[in-house]
């Protein structure tokens, strides 16, 4: 039978197309390089096509389902400041048979090959300046067995000497990739589990212009083989040995049901674990990605993290850029309410992550937003960035000491993001998550949450908003959206349809919502977003501004909280309390603070980069 093709993010498309079409020229194989030319002319391998047969895969009957209970208190949102730490021979390894690695210097990657070794206690101190409490280490990355076990001695000691210290550890596992050299030679059953289309075997990127050799060591493992699964799983479980508090598969590259197999049978190893062991069972994630089709996967895992950044959050060259913003919000419309989330940038503005620094300012503003936004933020500091925080150099050392500064800031005021939720009563439609309306909102302070069209399940629930705004050119609904969406109007929703190019539509949704809203002004490259603990006794009002260069000064705030339900004493705000609080130098300032009825008025001095208000009712009221 006819199996269905991996539903691939497209990049690892091109590069698996990329790798076949060299691999087939070099075997003058011209008749299936026309056969892989026409695959990436209809959509480069696009799932809903049968293109290739497979050995009979028969999934689990039920998947794993993830649930609350199983995410400790120290993961839940707001409680973590997480950071990646790959690193050791391995990973150096690694490096040099790909893209980016190939780009760094000798002593980069001499300090990548000893961050857990002769480096990490340097690092230990580094992590416990900038307050982190989580990191990732690099478990396994696709070699064998044997040529993995130096680093696994090594991050023993360091989990153990992470745990001293009140660190976290996840261990990351490549879900598909394999360096054949390595493991044929020492694991040669994993010559087995290749992943082939149309009889081509698929390997991890493609070769450059510059290496046509690079991408040939790195072949691709198909998770639908029941042999290569219990080989990842024997890696998965040393690691769960040596302590780990998580398990992260990346690389999810093949076919979607065997790595949701990959991820059901690695939950079911964690639950037999810990209760062998009478510790909490280890939690579970994956890099998933952001696409609607895929992301169903992350209700097996504990959490999500993606890695879906294209830019640093700012204004670059007179463009206010807030496609972060919109990402995350795409992403919480995806995911469970309860699931924490880990947001990270492939791309920074000044380059690729592994081989730029990004500024101090673009650094608080990063971890500004994410917080704001109900996320946490992930850095890949492999590269430059390591090597030269191990130096000392400045570049690196500015950069983290505004890390710590914004870390330190999120420890002090944890109650800020720690059990908070958006009290928006507007919701967007997205059916992907390129949505030039949800960047106007956002540029408009308008408060609203996405509901991702394919996951209308997900998210903050559809009957908690007031509006539903329905961009132009969305798929045709499905005969159960259609069902959700008239239970919505049959409850009192609004449904406003937005045309291609429609101006006001903020304003009329504000209108129809008839409440909670914001007014800045000016309003330059300032944007706001609003959250209350769940009492509803507490209200935040996050202010960021995306202006690296240029303080907003003199920003005068006018809050309505009308229609903010269960809250009987926004009607009263002078039973109130307001306070206003900042991680940048010198203590902030408001002026002519006015409350009436549900209207708050107050002016803001000056916003360097993040400024949060709290509004709270009065002690004994």
């Amino acid at each position: 039978m006819f199996r269905r093709a991996a539903q691939l993010r497209s990049r690892d498309r091109q590069q698996c197309i990329s790798g076949c079409l060299d691999y087939l020229v070099r075997r003058n194989d011209m008749q299936r390089v026309r056969i892989v030319k026409s695959i990436g002319l209809i959509g480069l391998v696009a799932a809903s096509l049968p293109l290739c047969f497979a050995e009979t895969f028969q999934p689990a009957p039920k998947l794993y389902g993830a649930r609350l209970e199983d995410v400790p208190p120290w993961a839940e949102q707001g409680n973590f400041r997480f950071i990646r730490l790959d690193g050791g021979r391995i990973e150096s390894w690694k490096a040099e048979r790909t893209w980016w690695g190939k780009k760094f210097s000798a002593e980069e990657k001499d300090v990548l090959t000893h961050i857990y070794d002769r480096d990490f206690e340097q690092m230990l101190g580094l992590l416990k300046q900038a307050e982190f409490n989580w990191i990732w280490v690099t478990w396994s990355n696709g070699w064998s067995l044997k040529d993995e076990d130096e680093n696994r001695e090594n991050l023993k000691k360091v989990i153990a000497r992470c745990h001293e210290n009140g660190i976290h550890v996840s261990a990351y596992l490549s879900a598909s990739n394999m360096f054949r050299k390595s493991a044929f030679r020492d694991d040669p059953e994993t010559k087995k589990y290749g992943l082939w289309m149309h009889g081509i075997p698929l390997f991890y990127a493609g070769p450059t212009k510059t290496d046509p050799h690079i991408s040939w060591d790195r072949r691709l493992a198909d998770a639908r083989k029941p042999g290569w699964r219990v080989y990842l799983l024997k890696k998965a479980e040393l690691a769960v040995d040596a302590g780990v508090d998580a398990i992260m598969w990346d690389n999810m590259i093949g076919y979607n049901d065997g790595l949701a197999q990959l991820l059901d049978d690695t939950q079911r190893m964690a639950q037999r674990k810990a209760q062998q062991t009478g510790r909490p069972k280890v939690m579970v994630y994956a890099n998933v990605h952001i696409a609607p089709e895929r992301f169903a996967m992350n209700d097996i895992n504990e959490l999500i993290w993606e890695e879906d950044g294209k830019d640093t959050p700012g204004v670059w060259n007179g463009k206010w850029r807030v496609g972060n913003a919109r990402k995350i919000k795409f992403l919480s419309g995806e995911k469970q309410l309860w699931q924490p989330l880990m947001y990270e940038n492939d791309i920074y503005h000044c380059g690729h992550r592994e081989l730029c620094v990004p500024s101090p300012p673009e650094q608080k503003l990063s971890v500004a937003e994410a917080y704001t936004f109900g996320t946490a933020t992930s850095r890949n500091i492999e590269g430059r960035f390591l090597y030269e925080l191990i130096k000392g150099e400045p570049q690196a050392r500015e950069a983290w000491a505004a890390i710590a500064q914004y870390n330190h800031f999120l420890v002090e005021h944890q109650e800020l993001y720690q059990q908070t939720e958006p009290v928006a009563r507007i919701a967007l439609l997205s059916a992907e998550p390129q949505n030039p309306l949800a960047d106007e909102f956002l540029k408009q302070s308008v408060f609203f949450e996405t509901k991702v069209l394919a996951h209308l399940d997900k998210g903050v629930p559809l009957d908690r908003f007031k509006v539903l705004v329905m961009p132009a050119a969305l798929p045709k609904l499905t005969a159960e959206q259609k069902v959700r969406l008239n239970t919505f109007t049959a409850g009192g929703g609004v449904v406003i349809r937005a045309g291609k190019a429609e101006p006001g539509i903020a304003v009329r949704a504000e209108a129809a919502a008839g409440g909670p809203r914001l007014s800045l002004e000016p309003r330059g490259y300032v944007l706001g977003q609003l959250t209350r603990k769940p009492d509803g006794r507490t209200l935040i009002l996050h202010l960021l501004n995306y202006d690296h260069q240029i303080p907003a000064e003199n920003v005068k705030v006018r809050l309505d909280l009308s229609g903010l339900v269960d809250l009987p004493e926004t009607n009263d705000l002078s039973r109130w309390e307001i306070k206003v609080l900042s991680p940048d130098a010198g203590a902030p300032q408001f002026t002519g603070l006015s409350l009436h009825g549900s209207v708050a008025e107050f002016a803001l001095r000056r916003i360097e980069h993040y400024t949060a208000v709290t509004l709270s009712v009065k002690a004994g009221r």
